[in-house]
């Protein structure tokens, strides 16, 4: 497989992780923890609550966006007794402090069915998804999630399956991998760019991909590359055969039990099909620099691979510009003496 290592991570360190958007939505996150609780304190609600970093901000999978679409979900658990008994109205009351405290909204905070979202003018919001913790006859700790309904769930469950799944699993530069540490979590960053590269698709979000390829994850200790090839191969041949996704820490859920899910499921099957035909000329022995920046480039569709295909097209026609330029001179004619 012709080797794209440097320009992969190239792409990944300028393109693909995030820089200063993370402390941006830290920021965003920190300022409304405290709107929260003075909003509460003027309405006279019970105030006191914990908070955890939840999703893709706390996995550390969050990909820059182009219209700096970012979010980052919060989850806010509370005292049982500390909330109204519906889940609905306790997502409301949620709502009505943020309302209270005021700040830079684009539109006010809304109550959503599984959280409340604060949105900004900047493309940036924060979701607030509300817990209620109680200790039961047994006396052990329950957390439950304020959706439709009140549902058990840890708030920090899956960051810490996925965290533990990045130490495990990703070589380590410390048993000799040539590769940087926490490879998974470039995997799964990669495979996320590739789902959001173009509008028109339909493909899962970021926690089913982030299931998907913690399960078929393929290591490699000297390729990014190639791990990601060998990935996206083990993830189409499952999808193949078996399309059902399911929450990685509670296999009783479903990630894909609604119709929307399952069309999107089909979807990435047949999109990563797609990509791994485009990336054949990869595995041919007259591959050249061009021929892979063109592959990589059907799979992520961005200007960086744009700009690197310009560069080496350039390279290549100044060549041959220079070598159709030599001029051949004959060798002198020495006269005897």
């Amino acid at each position: 497989m012709y080797d794209m290592q440097k320009e992969l991570n190239e792409f990944y360190n300028d393109h693909v992780r995030l820089k200063d958007e993370r402390k941006k939505l830290a920021e965003h996150r920190d300022a409304n923890l405290v709107r929260l609780q003075d909003g509460l304190k003027e309405l006279e609600y019970p105030s006191n609550f914990d908070s955890k970093d939840q999703g893709s901000y706390a996995m550390g999978t969050i990909n820059k966006h182009p219209d700096k679409r970012y979010d980052i979900d919060e989850a806010i658990i509370f005292e049982k007794d500390d909330l109204p008994l519906e889940p609905a109205d306790a997502r409301k009351r949620i709502e009505e402090a943020m309302v209270k405290a005021g700040g830079n909204f684009s539109v006010p905070p809304k109550a959503k069915t599984n959280c409340v979202r604060i949105s900004y003018e900047d493309g940036y919001y924060v979701d607030f998804a509300i817990y209620r913790k109680n200790v039961n006859a047994f006396g052990s700790s329950i957390i439950e999630h304020a959706g439709a309904e009140w549902l058990t769930r840890d708030p920090v469950a899956i960051t810490n399956w996925f965290i533990d799944s990045i130490k495990v699993k990703s070589p380590s530069k410390a048993y000799g991998a040539i590769v940087e540490n926490d490879q998974l979590r470039r995997i799964v960053r990669w495979l996320k760019m590739f789902a959001k590269s173009r509008e028109s698709w339909n493909l899962p979000g970021g926690l089913i991909i982030s299931t998907l390829a913690e399960e078929r994850y393929v290591a490699n200790a000297n390729r990014d590359d190639a791990s990601l090839y060998d990935t996206m191969v083990s993830m189409r041949d499952r999808l193949k055969n078996n399309k059902e996704i399911c929450n990685p820490v509670d296999k009783s859920l479903s990630l894909t039990s609604r119709n929307k899910d399952k069309t999107r499921v089909k979807n990435l099957e047949e999109k990563l099909d797609f990509a791994i035909n485009k990336l054949n000329p990869l595995f041919s022995l007259s591959c050249n620099r061009l021929e892979a920046l063109q592959a990589w480039n059907w799979v992520f569709d961005h200007p960086y691979w744009v700009d690197e295909i310009e560069k080496e097209a350039s390279k290549e026609s100044n060549v041959k510009k220079n070598v159709s330029t030599i001029i051949v001179t004959p060798p002198k004619q020495h006269s005897n003496v």
